[in-house]
């Protein structure tokens, strides 16, 4: 039981780090530019398809996982220029309508290009021993890897958001937009280069969790509805809240479904958060400027 537990504690770590990177994309978009992109989850499905796409090319899972947050990110700049940045100012329910429309259009491509089955690639490597809290069990080394990438590419987030003079400013812009505006901050060139950069890490998400759960044209509507959540629980604008909420549902998720079955263990996470917004209504570490 022990290896079980430690077993699904990786798992979740594993899953939740994935989760954080494509909702720290969402939580941002909607703090800075006060759209509610309905289109991320498009994107880290892309990602995925366009991983699977290099694979199958020329036969390098890393090379794909490579080109497929840059090719996210190019698309993410074609979406800002086409849809965002001209029905941003108009009403909410403008570009919130024309995004679904978006996500539906980009679900019927996949589908037309590589069909409705879905797609798996190969996990990396092997499987290794590990010894840990008096249990021993076999783990893929590949998940490990996955950890890694993903702490990397949050720590990457954190240093651009905290130390670089962008980051300051999106961030300013997220916590009170007219006066970083009054300010000198160009809100619509920071958004386009934030949009760029997130959607380039949904495309590593979407590329990264292949070889795990394969790649198919409803694994971005599926997730959209759960990014949403850890957007809110963890607090609009917040990168730190958007990481601690990924990381508690996947977490919950995976533990709980030791004991319960997975529908029970859905239900069991989401009230968790449900808890967290009863104690904190703004988000874990939500502002109460932002979407106000």
């Amino acid at each position: 039981m022990t290896s079980l537990i430690i077993t699904q504690i990786l798992n979740g770590l594993t899953i939740g780090l994935i989760f954080a990177l494509v909702a720290i994309g969402l939580t941002i978009v909607m703090g800075l530019m006060e759209v509610v992109n309905f289109a991320h989850g498009s994107f880290y499905m892309f990602g995925g398809y366009i991983t699977f796409f290099v694979f199958s090319a020329v036969g390098s899972f890393w090379l794909g996982l490579v080109v497929a947050p840059v090719a996210c990110a190019i698309l993410g700049l074609g979406l800002y220029y086409a849809i965002i940045r001209p029905l941003r100012k108009r009403h909410p329910l403008e570009p919130l309508v024309a995004l679904v429309g978006v996500a539906m259009i980009c679900r019927q491509l996949i589908r037309n290009i590589w069909g409705a089955e879905p797609k798996l690639l190969p996990i990396p490597f092997g499987r290794v021993q590990v010894s840990l809290a008096g249990a021993e069990f076999t783990y893929p080394i590949y998940f490990f890897v996955v950890m890694g990438v993903g702490v990397a590419a949050l720590l990457a987030l954190y240093l651009l958001f905290r130390k670089s003079d962008v980051g300051i400013r999106c961030l300013a812009a997220i916590q009170d937009r007219d006066t970083a505006m009054s300010m000198g901050v160009n809100v619509d060139r920071i958004g386009s280069l934030m949009l760029v950069i997130v959607m380039g890490v949904a495309g590593l998400a979407g590329g990264l969790v292949g070889p795990i759960f394969s790649v198919y044209p409803t694994m971005g509507l599926e997730l959209i509805g759960l990014l949403f959540v850890i957007a809110i629980v963890g607090g609009l604008g917040s990168i730190g809240g958007a990481v601690i909420a990924g990381v508690t549902i996947a977490m919950t998720k995976s533990i709980s479904s030791i004991f319960v079955s997975g529908n029970i263990s859905d239900i069991l996470a989401y009230c968790v958060l449900l808890a967290i917004l009863l104690i904190r209504p703004r988000g874990i570490m939500g502002l109460a400027t932002v979407m106000e």
